[in-house]
């Protein structure tokens, strides 16, 4: 009696499984144990001989594969690596050992209550003070509900597919118990003279740092400490890579001039442009010198190539004041010994390549913890929290009133494709805009207090 096909038979037993064929198999995976060589067959591998299906490992790596190649249609870089992170990270250490058919809704929610569970349990361990690293030492940090709504839509996206190619007749990923619900950031703008400030505590980041040397006069082991720095290493990262002591990568840093990086990095550069014209941080990161001109009357412009959508695409205006910023920073780069070729990015790390949204913003909260220390020295409440898109909605309702409402323009310098982003900016700002009403209001309080007699606060004080 014969059972199931046997993958790769060819010993003349009609490709079935047999009960002495089925006992050599075992006695020969025995004696592999025994001998410590037996390795555990990849999912892949364990379907196949069992018949099960699609093994979701290999189904998943072939997806993110087309979306890297544009098979599914136009996908951003960004957004490939969006997804291997959630596949690798995620995804695979729970659904690797399975086959997609066996992926059922019970499985699904599981899945999205560790999630959810595991984050908990680990943010709670760091409020405890317990410092919990990776396998390549960096701090955990537990997954927000945006990351965790990003996870599930990945998932949510690969068995839509599967559905297509007809492995599953509906997507157990999709559905209301699959959602996740993530509160709404607080959507913050800067008033214009908090701006200002903001813009000049920016500028101080630079100022406060030492002229920097030439690149080329530092040795090549301080060059090597400023690349790695450069990429966010932390000291004691960089000399377990390197291989030396703490304290030698304490004097390269000496060597550098300052404890945070390799002398002038742009900062007043960076959050000067998105205060002034409003585009995404990523854009800014991506930004070249050469997508930059300085020339002409109209104050300057650069060229935005990559964008979140095809409206993203275009020339953004800068103030003349802005343009003359830029000419400063690109000379100071010059000085640096740093790249100023056409393919260099204009606001570079420390190490001249492409800056992070991360350092970005580490920019823009020191700027502004140092704007909100001169607000409160003068009895003034602290800036708001500050983010990069803090300073697009401010771009966005500073160009309304300076273009007397003209909402078409304001929505090609950012890249809008649809007015309503642009208008619920417009919204907000008409409520700032009416504090008269309260002046009125005021004024009908005081006028009902003369009428009995009564003095108002201002004359009684």
């Amino acid at each position: 009696m014969t059972l199931h096909e046997r993958p790769g038979c060819d010993c003349g037993c009609g490709g079935g499984w047999d009960e002495p064929a089925a006992r050599r198999e075992l006695a020969d995976t025995v004696a592999r144990i025994r001998l410590g060589v037996w390795k555990r067959p990849s999912a892949a591998a364990r379907n196949l001989r069992a018949g099960a299906g699609t093994s979701f490992e290999e189904y998943a790596r072939r997806w993110l594969q087309a979306k890297g190649e544009g098979v599914f249609g136009e996908v951003r870089d960004s957004t490939v690596a969006d997804y291997r992170w959630c596949i690798e990270r995620h995804l695979l250490p729970i659904f690797g050992d399975c086959t997609v058919e066996e992926i059922d809704r019970a499985r699904c929610l599981q899945f999205k209550a560790r999630l959810v569970s595991d984050a908990r349990e680990l943010r709670t361990a760091l409020e405890a003070g317990r410092d919990l690293r990776d396998e390549r030492g960096r701090r955990r940090r537990p997954l927000g509900p945006n990351s965790i709504r990003k996870v599930l839509r990945a998932l949510a996206a690969i068995l839509e597919d599967a559905v297509e190619d007809e492995l599953l007749e509906s997507n157990p990923a999709r559905g209301k118990r699959m959602r996740v619900k993530v509160p709404k950031p607080d959507r913050t703008f800067l008033e214009m003279d908090e701006l200002a400030l903001l813009l000049e505590a920016a500028g101080a980041q630079d100022l406060l740092l030492e002229e920097p040397r030439s690149f080329a006069e530092l040795g090549l082991s301080t060059r090597r400490v400023a690349h790695l720095l450069g990429q966010g290493y932390r000291p004691w990262q960089i000399a377990k890579r390197l291989g030396v002591t703490r304290s030698t990568v304490s004097f390269h840093l000496r060597q550098l001039g300052v404890s945070a990086g390799r002398g002038y990095g742009g900062r007043r550069v960076a959050a000067e442009v998105l205060g002034r014209t409003g585009v995404r941080v990523s854009e800014l990161c991506d930004l070249r010198i050469g997508q930059v001109r300085l020339h002409g009357g109209d104050g300057g412009r650069f060229r935005i190539v990559d964008a979140k959508t095809e409206a993203g695409i275009r020339e953004v205006q800068m103030t003349p004041e802005l343009a003359a910023v830029v000419g400063e920073h690109l000379k100071r780069l010059r000085r640096a010994s740093m790249p100023t070729g056409p393919e260099a990015h204009l606001v570079p790390n420390l190490s001249g390549g492409r800056s992070d949204r991360s350092r970005i913003a580490r920019i823009l909260t020191k700027a502004s913890a140092s704007a909100s220390e001169q607000l409160l020295a003068r009895g003034l409440p602290p800036l708001p929290n500050t983010t990069p898109h803090t300073l697009r909605r401010t771009y966005i309702s500073i160009a309304l009133l300076a273009n007397n409402f003209d909402v078409k323009w304001v929505m090609a310098q950012v890249g809008h494709a649809d007015s309503r982003m642009t208008m619920d900016v417009y919204a907000q700002l008409e409520q700032r805009a009416k504090r008269g009403h309260g002046e009125s209001f005021d004024r009908l309080v005081r006028q009902a207090r003369e009428i009995h007699g009564e003095r108002p606060l201002a004359t009684a004080a």
